[in-house]
Formats: C-alpha cells, structure tokens, sequence
C-alpha cells in the first residue's frame, strides 16, 4: 500500500461530482472556461505586446526598455505567485493536516504515519494550488507568446509552474508542523487567514503605488527614466521567484541549457526540502495531531453588543424572516474570521477606489473630455460586478452549506425551502446593495457625471447586477451544497463555486 491509495477516496469524490452531471452541462462548463482561458492569455499577450514595443518612448528605446519592463513584470509575478501560494498553503496545511475529519480514523489504523502525512501533503497541496495554476497558466504563456519564444518554451513551462508552487507547499507544511508543537491549531489557523489577507492586500498597495501607468505619458519619462533603467536589478537575490525569472528568460532566449542551469539550484532545494519534511513529519506528526486534539475551539467572541445592534431592525418583520436574519447573523458575528473578512471588504472598496483615483485622464489632454468620463463610468459597471461577485463567493454563496449537518432540522421545519432561500437571498441582498451602491458613488464621485440621466442609470445598473449577482450565489450554493464542509473557504473552492464564477463572468 502506498500513500496514493490514501488518496483515492478524494479522487473518487471527484469523479462522481463530474459522472452524475449531464453531458451538454459538462460541455458547456469546459467551453466556458476555455472561453475564460483564452480571454486570459489574449488580453495579457495584446497588454505586454504593447508594453514590449512602449511606442511613447520612441522607436530606438521604445522596445530596449519595453523588453525590461516586461521582464520586471515577469519576475513580480512570479514573486506574487509564491507567497499567494504560500500563505493558501498554511492555512490548507493546518486544516489538513490536523482538522480534517478523516484523520482519528487514519491515525488509530496500523497505517506508517509517514504514509499518512505524504497522503495528506498531496491532498493540501492540490487544494491550495489548482486554482492558481489554472488562472496563472494563461498569463505564463501570454508571456512566452510576448517574447517569441519557441515551442520548448511551452513545453518546459509546466514544469517551471510545478516548482513554484511545490516549494512554497513544502513551506507551507514545514510552517504548520512546527507551529502546532507549540500553539493552538485552530487559532493558529484564524491568525493565518488574517495575516494572510493582510499581506496579499499590502502587496496590491505595493504593485498599485509603483504607478506603472505613467509608461503610458510620455512627459513622465524624466521622472522614470533612471527607474526603468535599473529593472535588470532582480527584485530579491537568490530567491525562487528569482531562479523561476532567470531561467524563465533564458528559455525565452531559445537557450534550453541556461534554463536548466538557472533552476537547478530551485529543483535541489524542492528535492530536499521534500526529504527533510517526510523526515520531520514522521518524527513531529502524530505528536502534533494529538496536542490539537487538546485544544478548545472557542467560537464565541464578546461582541453581542454588536449582533443586538444588527438584530433589532428585524424585530418587526415576518416571524420566518425574523428567525432565519437572527440565525444568519448570530453565527456571522460569533465567526473568529469576522475581523478578517470586515478588513478584506474594506481593503477591496479601498483599493477600487485607489485605482480610480490615479488614472491619469488629465495628463493626457487629448483624451480628457466629459464624454470620456461619462463612457468611463459606463463601462465601470462590470468591474463592480467582478468585486461584488467575489464577495458574494466568500459570504454569499456558503450560507447555504454553512447549515452544516443540522440542515435536517431546516428541512423537518414546517417552513417550505423556497421560503428560506428566498429569505436568505433578502437578507444578503441588503448589504450587498449597500456595497454596490458604495462603489457606484466612488465612481461618479471620481469621474464627475455631467449628465443626471447617465448617473441614475449607473445606480439601476449596479442594482441589477447585484440582485443578479446574489440569486445566483444563492441558488447555486444551493444546488452545489456541501453540508459536510467546515469552512466557507473551502466550500468557495468546490465545484460548485467554480461554476458559480463562471456564470458571473457571464
């Protein structure tokens, strides 16, 4: 027996997800998401063609310094890449590692434990990982078609893809281990799904504040000359991202053996850090499992000030709608993560609004117009609705399965289900208008309207949106629920949230 066969209960769980839909819905979702895979790879490919050629900065340094600044670009992803997937696989690690439901029946079997632990290291690294390889693929071979690279390049990019996210996994489990031989696992994990929120948000301020737009006029190019000249300097020294963008550029350079050798010193480490863990997981690992058996999980957080706030608007509504809002938000603001998700919805508004607030309309004399902005404002609408989509994901469409396995006491209720969906949906629709209406006066705000009728119309359309947004959310995670998840995470990651996505991008 091999830690593969430990894993074929997942694998079988997902082969029945896909072998009980219906072929033309399976067909359609594929299309789908080659349609969204394509969009992907030609809209960053037409992006960095023109960043690559920077025609602003003339035809003789235009495409020298387009060239580097598409290399820059390069290396920052990949830097974004490995501590997205760092963070992710932490947090992936402490819930699979520890709280995952399989384990007292896996840790009292006769089992090796470190058949165990690679069963598990398998499983949190596909977790934490197949969304980004499936989103960050396109724009790796957007970069590579920018290039002109050669058919090896497409070949050999998999495997670059593999490295950059198994190190930060083999981190990531590393990190977990350790901190549970000395905190408790369940707090541990809320820390990390805050910090790591925190940090992927300070990082967008980071890439937002270097203002890469002003490329685009050329009458900051006194201000930003010495800075482009000193993009061959890599960002960090010896670092994987670093290691992945050298080598990455040397195949890029249709030069196969540099690219080998540039990543060699990545493929040994990945190789011994995989020895080293198996290592220390089969010394630490039960040890650790067995002291966060110890650990209380304290759900309830001193703010019932807060939920009797809430709650009180509510008092003179319908008794169904009263019960099902007093539910809702009791186990919202009893949520450890509230903190988290309070601060990721504020970051969001923030950052949206930091963008608009830079768009540097007025130093281009010849587009800026009252007419731009009025089109601007229009076009807006969309954009909006990819932020309320991806809040809705994370709060919206788990309420469903968040009722978890006491659901049966939902359905033996004399209240019928299209009752409770349809007050769910009131009750999310709230705040969800309110957000969107929030972004929609950003919006106007920045871009002044000069026209009342265009103004009104951006507030209908944003409404619509939202409404449209939420039912969808509702009624997917309705007939995608998982009543045996334990975290909206990870019920946001399932299938049926990735249908959900899709069908808002529509």
């Amino acid at each position: 027996m091999n830690s593969l066969l430990l894993v074929s209960p997942a694998l079988k769980k997902f082969r029945r997800v896909f072998s009980h839909r219906n072929r033309v819905v399976l067909a359609l979702l594929s299309g789908g998401s080659a349609l969204i895979a394509i969009l992907i790879y030609y809209g960053l490919y037409r992006f960095l063609e023109y960043v690559g050629r920077a025609p602003m900065l003339g035809d003789t340094f235009g495409p020298i310094l387009g060239g580097l600044l598409v290399s820059k670009l390069l290396e920052m992803l990949f830097m974004t890449l490995f501590f997205m997937v760092l963070f992710s696989s932490v947090i992936a690690a402490l819930s699979s590692f520890f709280l995952n439901e399989e384990l007292p029946t896996l840790m009292s079997s006769p089992l090796p434990i470190g058949m165990i632990f690679r069963s598990r290291m398998l499983l949190m690294t596909i977790e934490s990982s197949w969304m980004v390889v499936v989103f960050f693929m396109p724009a790796l071979y957007s970069f590579a078609t920018a290039l002109n690279a050669n058919w090896p390049a497409y070949l050999l990019f998999p495997f670059f893809m593999l490295l950059s996210v198994l190190l930060p996994n083999l981190v990531g489990g590393f990190t977990a281990l350790a901190l549970a031989a000395f905190f408790p696992i369940r707090q541990m994990k809320k820390v990390f799904q805050f910090l790591s929120i925190i940090v992927l948000t300070a990082l967008i301020f980071f890439l937002r504040s270097l203002e890469a737009e002003k490329l685009l006029n050329p009458s900051y190019f006194k201000d930003i000359s010495q800075y482009i000249l000193s993009l061959e300097v890599p960002l960090i020294n010896y670092s994987p991202s670093s290691w992945l963008h050298q080598a990455s550029m040397a195949l890029f350079r249709n030069n196969t053996s540099e690219a080998l050798i540039k990543i060699a010193p990545l493929v040994g480490i990945t190789i011994v850090g995989l020895l080293l863990l198996n290592l220390f997981a089969r010394r630490y690992y039960r040890q650790s499992w067995q002291m966060s058996m110890e650990a209380v999980d304290n759900q309830v957080l001193g703010l019932e000030w807060l939920r009797r706030v809430l709650v009180w608007p509510f008092r003179w509504t319908d008794p169904v709608f009263r019960v099902i809002a007093n539910k809702e938000i009791t186990t919202f603001v009893r949520d450890p993560a509230i903190f988290s998700q309070i601060f990721m919805m504020t970051a969001i508004v923030f950052v949206y609004g930091y963008n608009l607030s830079i768009l540097p309309l007025k130093d281009i004399p010849s587009l800026y117009s009252g007419e731009l902005n009025d089109t601007l404002v229009f076009l807006n609408g969309p954009f909006i609705g990819f932020i309320l989509a991806s809040i809705g994901m994370r709060f919206v469409f788990p309420s469903i399965s968040m009722e978890g396995r006491a659901f049966w006491a939902v359905k033996s209720s004399p209240v019928s289900p299209r009752k409770i969906l349809i007050t769910k949906l009131i009750l999310y629709l709230l705040p969800m208008t309110f957000l969107g209406i929030i972004l929609c006066m950003v919006t106007n705000s920045v871009f002044k309207v000069s026209h009342p009728v265009l103004m009104y119309m951006s507030y209908i359309n944003v409404l619509i949106i939202t409404v449209v947004i939420t039912s969808l959310a509702i009624g997917v995670g309705a007939v995608y629920a998982d009543f045996s998840a334990d975290s909206p995470l990870k019920i946001a990651g399932s299938y049926g949230g990735f249908i959900y996505m899709l069908l808002s991008g529509f």
